[in-house]
């Protein structure tokens, strides 16, 4: 009796071991975003990895783009997260326990876009104030107000603080409201961060705004912390326009489960395998993925077993 016990109890140990190893593994991801390219890009991962060995599936009720997908992350609600890596950067100064956050995959820069009217609505500072203030870049903010949503929440902050920027730094909560808060006065310029071309931006009435650059004040002070970039607009910028980037990552932690980890590993393989395909038939941004690129150094890459992608 006790050998038949010994024999079943066996039995049953192999059986979890090689569903673990061998079976479907899950990995949740969050990928909110107020462009929508996040949530674009997870499916298109989703179309050339998901066999019977992987299930990748989003992550249910996450907003607030990149703060709502690290939020999701840290609370487990979450196994990978989708942001740029400013957010992770502005969040691991203030709390030294997101350093447990890893990189799972890194993908592309994320172009820093500030956008004013060509007729400004703001009034000069001064005590003998007429007429309105003309916006050439960035760092002609210091004093005036800067909405921004989602991560760029964060971005502005930084370009504010360790940029020397100087300006007041709104939430919106959405990039329809910081549009709307552009155009009614409401603030003096607007922050979108995102791999471009951005829809929001595109879709704009090109008579009635401009893009700008960051300014070589601000520039100088985050070329640590940002890549240089450009952004071309036709009719809203004359030409390319620099800018710098934070890089959009897939962020993760390290699992102590084999089932996790080996999802991860799987992923970051199928991702690895299919890129030239994402990048001949998927969205744009993919092509400013480049393979073997492990991120900015400020966020660790994390180090997995190798395994082989079944499709």
């Amino acid at each position: 009796m006790k050998t038949s016990v010994r024999f079943s109890a066996t039995l049953l140990t192999i059986f979890v071991v090689c569903s673990m190893l061998f079976g479907q593994t899950t990995i949740r991801v969050a990928a909110d975003s107020s462009s929508g390219t996040y949530n674009k890009m997870l499916s298109e991962i989703i179309s050339v990895c998901n066999d019977d060995s992987l299930n990748i599936i989003p992550s249910t009720g996450v907003t607030g783009g990149a703060i709502g997908n690290l939020d999701a992350l840290v609370n487990n609600r979450a196994d990978a997260a989708f942001l740029h890596s400013d957010v992770y950067m502005y969040n691991s100064q203030a709390d030294p326990s997101y350093g447990k956050f890893q990189t799972l995959v890194a993908l592309y820069p994320e172009q820093i876009h500030v956008l004013a009217l060509r007729v400004s609505k703001s009034k000069k500072k001064g005590t003998w104030a007429f007429g309105t203030q003309d916006f050439n870049t960035l760092s002609d903010m210091s004093g005036f107000t800067v909405g921004a949503a989602g991560g760029g929440v964060l971005t502005a902050k930084i370009l504010s603080g360790q940029g020397g920027g100087n300006f007041n730094v709104v939430d919106l909560g959405s990039g329809g409201a910081v549009i709307s808060a552009l155009d009614n006065g409401q603030i003096d310029a607007a922050i979108f961060v995102g791999a471009s071309p951005l829809p929001n931006i595109e879709k704009l009435n090109k008579q009635n705004y401009k893009l700008m650059p960051l300014g070589e004040n601000i520039a100088s002070r985050v070329n640590g912390v940002y890549r240089q970039a450009s952004v071309n607009y036709p009719g809203i910028t004359n030409g390319p326009l620099k800018t710098m980037a934070p890089m959009a990552t897939l962020l993760t932690r390290k699992f102590s489960t084999p089932n996790k980890i080996e999802a991860q590993a799987k992923m970051r393989a199928c991702f690895t395998k299919h890129l030239a395909d994402l990048q001949d038939t998927g969205s744009a941004n993919w092509q400013d993925v480049t393979a073997g690129d492990h991120g900015v150094p400020s966020i660790p890459w994390l180090e997995l077993p190798t395994v082989t992608s079944k499709k």
